[in-house]
């Protein structure tokens, strides 16, 4: 099942909610499948008919956390040709993603994945896969397309995206997600157009000649 018909199923929407509420009440290792079935309300060949495990459940609840269809990725919005339409890309993607990155029911279940890793392994690969990794390859993706138009030099795509990403999860990670939660109290501000000239300034730089 792909992504745009999982998220047209009601059951899908069921289960992903149930598995949401129930893994941030209990942690991962505690919920059942069956658990799981019952909080949706279905059955659970029902549940096991749209996902094979647990694990992923698991997976499509933090991808839902980091890519909502409300907000469509780079491959599905008009590649930039202008550097004023690139600057503004890499600004849209970085709202999107650092309001998802500080986004508290993402945040806890971020911690449910740090403290169940070292007993289950699978799940902190299954975080790496859903999240951290999406987010590289979509802005690969804007990346590649940019230098595709000639807006940025011939630079290391891989090493590109780790450049804009890197920033916004590290924001994310020293001010929210080692931070005790505290009612009304807003994460520390980033930069965002900042971030994106600096950006920009080093991805559009000529190489020195010696």
């Amino acid at each position: 099942m792909d992504r745009d018909t999982m998220d047209d199923d009601p059951k899908v929407r069921q289960i992903r909610a149930a598995a949401r509420t129930l893994f941030l009440r209990h942690g991962y290792a505690e919920v059942s499948t069956a658990s799981l079935a019952k909080e949706a309300g279905v059955s659970k060949e029902t549940l096991y008919t749209r996902y094979p495990s647990k694990e992923a459940i698991l997976a499509d609840v933090l991808e839902h956390l980091i890519t909502t269809p409300e907000d469509p990725g780079p491959a599905d919005r008009p590649a930039p040709a202008t550097p004023s339409e690139l600057e503004d890309e890499l600004r849209h993607f970085a709202r999107h993603l650092l309001a998802e990155l500080v986004e508290r029911d993402y945040i806890e279940l971020a911690r449910i994945v740090v403290a169940e890793t070292p007993r289950l392994p699978h799940i902190g690969e299954t975080f790496r896969r859903a999240v951290p990794e999406r987010a590289l390859h979509r802005a690969r993706d804007l990346l590649a397309a940019a230098r595709r138009a000639e807006l940025v030099g011939d630079v290391d795509l891989d090493a590109a995206a780790r450049l804009f990403v890197a920033p916004l999860v590290i924001h994310a990670l020293l001010n929210v997600m080692l931070v005790a939660p505290a009612e009304g109290r807003p994460a520390d501000a980033f930069d965002i157009d900042a971030h994106v000239a600096l950006v920009l300034r080093a991805l559009s730089a000529k190489e020195r000649t010696s």
